[in-house]
């Protein structure tokens, strides 16, 4: 791919040169919109489920951390948020009067490059499990771990793996590498500085895990980000980031037994 042609698609320049599309500072804003729906989304579907399984003040605090990976909490703000972030980005890609597959980079790819995205994930995270073993860490992430037990007690393990696989790739992959990395790839801050960016920002907002964690999930936002750029289409960081999310409840349930 050349550089012009990967200007070109980041940029979404027409032949007119009168293409719409928010900058450094737009983009800052309506992803910050997007931010606050999709916390506040997410704390009133708490909220409501604390309400219905009788949690109040006089609840333990442990019971009420167990909620954070809990798997009927989990999925429930999942699928709320989902609908709550398109929102906010369809209105923002309406008024800089650009179409919303075209803005978000919904273009469809061959098999070969869907192939290509999942080879490279697999092994992003064969390299991440085998550093990990090498240093001595566990291999069970706490809050996979939690999330997978929670699913099998309460028996929502295809509402938790639907969550995992399509509701959150959605949510996220649409606001960082569609709508952020469009934006910030388009400003002073170039494919590579929005790459960075919008990977250390999602990064962050992972607060379930610790800094070890992050950290991985730092550099997968960087293949992500390459994904994304090196086919066009935001469809193949997508995918890998389901395939990314079941394989680690896979893992759980080898490690559960």
């Amino acid at each position: 791919m050349s550089r012009l042609t990967l200007d070109e698609r980041l940029a979404m320049t027409d032949a007119t040169q009168t293409s719409q599309r928010w900058r450094f500072w737009g983009t800052c804003a309506w992803g910050l919109a997007a931010f606050v729906v999709f916390f506040v989304t997410q704390f009133v579907a708490i909220a409501v489920l604390a309400a219905r399984l009788g949690i109040d003040s006089a609840t333990p605090p442990e019971a009420i951390r167990a909620l954070e990976s809990n798997a009927i909490v989990v999925s429930t703000t999942t699928f709320a948020s989902l609908p709550a972030v398109l929102l906010v980005l369809a209105l923002a890609i309406r008024l800089a009067r650009r179409r919303f597959d075209d803005y978000l980079a919904l273009k469809p790819v061959g098999v070969r490059a869907i192939v290509f995205a999942l080879a490279c994930t697999f092994g992003y995270g064969a390299a991440a499990g085998a550093l990990t073993y090498a240093v001595g860490r566990p291999m069970s992430v706490p809050f996979v771990a939690d999330l997978y037990r929670t699913a099998l007690e309460t028996g929502t393990m295809p509402l938790v793996l639907l969550a995992v696989a399509v509701a959150a790739p959605i949510t996220e992959e649409s606001l960082f590498r569609g709508f952020l990395l469009r934006g910030w790839a388009a400003s002073w801050l170039g494919s590579v500085g929005a790459v960075v960016l919008t990977s250390a920002i999602w990064a962050c907002i992972h607060m379930q895990y610790d800094w070890v964690v992050v950290g991985e999930i730092f550099g997968l936002g960087l293949l992500f980000g390459y994904l994304r750029l090196r086919s066009g289409s935001i469809f193949p960081p997508m995918v890998a980031h389901g395939a990314y999310g079941v394989a680690a409840m896979v893992q759980a349930a080898i490690i559960a037994g």
